[in-house]
């Protein structure tokens, strides 16, 4: 028998987690002779996971690299990986992020036994 406790159960059965909506997006050719795209959104897929407010303090200190103010911290399951990686933005509340990426770390997502921490910052347009 597993004796691990299962932590997003726990945050489910205590009304802690949030939703998010990820935006996949398609590029779409608009123009052949002057090769324009455009990026089509298809429809969100919802996501329920921990989401917590992380200090500017916090982000210099911990992640390096330019890190915009305003980023969020999601906890979610391990199966949302992929999803993440490809997100072209991604909804909550009344913002939009995109995952963080840095050159050397390729994104700003730590991968741990049975969760994953992703490191969101605030989009501008």
């Amino acid at each position: 028998m597993d004796k691990r406790v299962d932590i997003f159960n726990l945050l489910k059965g205590e009304g802690k987690l949030s939703t998010l909506h990820v935006y996949q997006a398609r590029e779409v050719l608009d123009d052949p002779y002057e090769k324009t795209k455009t990026n089509v959104f298809m429809n969100p897929l919802p996501i329920k996971a921990l989401v917590r407010q992380i200090s500017f303090e916090s982000l210099r200190w911990k992640y390096p690299g330019q890190i915009p103010s305003k980023s969020i911290e999601v906890v979610a399951e391990k199966k949302h990986e992929t999803l993440f990686k490809t997100a072209d933005k991604i909804k909550y509340g009344d913002d939009f992020y995109s995952t963080l990426k840095d050159d050397s770390q390729n994104f700003m997502i730590m991968v741990r036994s049975d969760y994953i921490v992703v490191i969101l910052g605030l989009k501008n347009d």
